[in-house]
């Protein structure tokens, strides 16, 4: 009996949900025969899609919120995983960072915005700042668990097979054994930070997904709401599935 290919097989539950998701949509329209305005049709909201997709206009507003959250992910990790090597490995770090963290963890994204107007005015950095708060926490805590977990014994093996220095250490030893900890918080960072970036792209935005779903509220269209919202959940499915490679790679 022939096999199939594991890719057809992991898509397999994504077009069962999606078959599932608009035969009860299309029930609701049928029994509910609600107005376009508060419930399009699927077959509105298709239309919408490909008429969104053949101008360009979704292609160009989902690679400006794709570049936001890159940008804003990348620096999370550039400042957080250092941060959290250096607390799991100094007692006196993390007495003094992790009360800090665990103060302003619990906060809202959205509660930044004001502050991130008044700091940073309309432009790119306040959006940037605003997913930088959502990406920052999951990357730094998952890097410290990761390097807590490394188990001693391989430390002293390190050790005696020549990681005299504590750089080398590092990146022979403790990077490699805590990579698979310090992805997961990559993978949930980013997931954070893409749905973060309706919160940011509100701020005073004139592109990017949540500037088209906040604009399709505006002139009470629906069915672009809905578009935007699609958009997010497909590029949200698809970059997660990266990260699921690597970390079956890395892991």
């Amino acid at each position: 009996m022939a096999r199939s290919h594991p890719v057809v097989g992991s898509l397999g539950p994504y077009v069962f949900a999606m078959l599932a998701i608009l035969s009860i949509w299309q029930l609701a329209v049928v029994a509910l025969a609600p107005p376009p305005s508060i419930l399009p049709s699927p077959t509105l909201v298709g239309q919408t899609l490909l008429e969104e997709m053949s101008s360009g206009a979704l292609f160009v507003n989902a690679g400006i919120s794709l570049a936001r959250v890159s940008v804003a992910w990348v620096l999370s990790a550039v400042i957080a995983i250092p941060l959290g090597v250096f607390m799991a490995r100094s007692r006196l770090a993390e007495r003094l960072i992790d009360p800090v963290i665990e103060l302003f963890r619990p906060i809202s994204p959205l509660a930044w915005i004001p502050l991130a107007i008044l700091w940073f005015g309309i432009g790119e950095s306040g959006k940037v700042f605003i997913i930088f708060v959502a990406t920052f926490f999951p990357i730094v805590l998952n890097t410290v668990s990761g390097v807590k977990r490394v188990d001693p014994v391989l430390i002293r093996a390190g050790r005696v097979l020549g990681c005299a220095r504590q750089i080398d250490l590092f990146w022979r030893v403790i990077f490699p054994a805590s990579l698979p900890s310090i992805l997961v918080g990559l993978r949930i960072s980013f997931g954070t930070g893409w749905a973060a970036i309706i919160a940011a792209e509100l701020v005073a935005s004139n592109s990017g997904l949540g500037y088209l779903i906040a604009d399709g509220m505006e002139i009470l269209r629906s069915d672009l709401v809905m578009v935007g919202m699609a958009a997010i959940g497909v590029i949200g499915v698809l970059v997660d599935a990266v990260f699921k490679v690597l970390q079956t790679r890395f892991g």
